[in-house]
């Protein structure tokens, strides 16, 4: 069915007043902003951590950082008249920087077939920054048949499709490619930086099963076991970051009554004036599941459950921020503003985005004619095969339809 424009902007039109920010929130976000400037001002790191030792997960706990910096903000001291001149430093600072990055595609369990079939992939990328475009691009790929899908629900005794299945598969594939180009990349004179798109915490998974958030955790522990072993930092870049970790903290130090919740990019973001500019290193106090990032990698034991800070950055556009997590061992070892200098050169290239996972999207992305020509390949392969796989009837009558 077609869009139907008049209806759709007379609609908007009636509900224009619903769009506005209420003034609850306004009122909201000035106490917030309070509650920041009052802590940064009166709290040092130490009393912070005193003030929030009882509490289990206070969202974040401050870093050295937060002794050092007056206010949230460390300001970026750089700019530019031009678009230009950005590309020239962005050039400069990428210049011979290893920059390494993955995503993931799927295609979920498909109801044409009379058994379920899925597609995990990941492509992984490796921008060398060589005045010749030395550039490598590659993909690792998983077919999920009617065996990793189907399980018989305890419950009910039914066999059901596994809804999770494909995704975290993918999610494995994704953590896999970027571990063996850390391994690759083990012994380089100048560590590459590794960019993952999403969150290092995944806090994400504390909806899915045991056995589900143990895959999850596992994968990620891993890939950062990887980067502590070897010293190739690994960073996790979340645009347009809707998160509460700041927001929580002050909550949990009572220094705010507000009447609505609000997300720190809207309390930050003030203070992160400029392009460039970053907020203090935080350690993540998120929740439970941090508690599973831990595993044991080339002889020796790696615990992550309390080793990942965060800043957020300003390198977009609009009205939002970015979140930056990385490893605490980056921190440690000194390297966090050349880590950030490559984040902020390839936002700036990419215009508002880092450019290396903008193109690792756009190699990923699986569109509505590949996922046709995925049911051909496996029609193909089923009549090569013997294999009986068939149409349901449903599904074919539609397709005819459409052709």
């Amino acid at each position: 069915m077609p869009l139907y424009d008049r209806e759709l902007v007379s609609k908007l039109e009636d509900q224009a007043e619903d769009f506005k920010v209420p003034e609850e929130r306004k009122q909201s976000v000035r106490e917030y902003r309070d509650a920041f400037d009052n802590v940064s001002s009166n709290y040092s790191k130490e009393e912070v951590q005193e003030a929030l030792s009882e509490d289990e997960f206070p969202g974040a706990l401050p870093t050295d950082e937060f002794d050092k910096v007056s206010g949230f903000s460390v300001d970026f001291d750089q700019s530019w008249s031009s678009h230009e001149e950005v590309n020239v430093w962005a050039v400069d600072v990428l210049e011979d920087r290893v920059m390494i990055a993955a995503d993931g595609s799927q295609i979920e369990p498909i109801d044409e077939f009379d058994q379920p079939v899925g597609l995990a992939q990941a492509v992984w990328l490796i921008n060398r920054h060589k005045r010749g475009k030395d550039y490598t691009r590659d993909v690792d790929m998983e077919v999920l048949t009617p065996e990793d899908l189907l399980y018989k629900d305890p419950n009910t005794g039914y066999v059901q499709v596994d809804e999770q299945e494909v995704s975290v598969s993918r999610f494995e594939l994704e953590m896999k490619v970027l571990c063996e180009r850390i391994e690759e990349y083990a012994d380089a004179e100048r560590p590459p930086v590794v960019m993952y798109d999403g969150s290092l915490e995944i806090s994400f998974i504390q909806t899915f099963d045991q056995n589900t958030q143990e895959r999850y955790a596992k994968a990620m522990s891993r890939l950062l076991a990887a980067s502590r072993h070897h010293e190739v930092p690994v960073i996790g870049f979340t645009s347009g970051s809707k998160g509460r970790d700041l927001a929580v903290m002050l909550e949990h130090l009572n220094e705010v009554d507000a009447p609505q919740k609000v997300r720190d990019f809207r309390v930050l973001l003030q203070e992160l004036g400029n392009w460039g500019d970053r907020s203090v290193l935080f350690r993540t106090q998120r929740g439970s599941t941090m508690n599973r990032l831990s595993t044991s990698y080339h002889g020796g034991e790696y615990d992550f459950s309390d080793r990942l800070l965060f800043t957020y950055l300003n390198t977009g556009s609009g009205q939002s921020l970015d979140r930056v997590g990385i490893p605490k061992w980056v921190h440690e070892e000194g390297m966090v503003d050349e880590v950030l200098s490559t984040v902020r050169a390839q936002a700036a290239v990419g215009r508002g985005f880092p450019e290396i996972l903008s193109a690792a999207d756009a190699d990923a992305v699986i569109s509505n004619t590949d996922r046709d020509r995925f049911l051909e390949i496996m029609q193909t392969f089923s009549e090569a095969n013997d294999i009986d796989i068939r149409w349901v009837d449903k599904a074919l009558n539609k397709r005819r339809r459409r052709r």
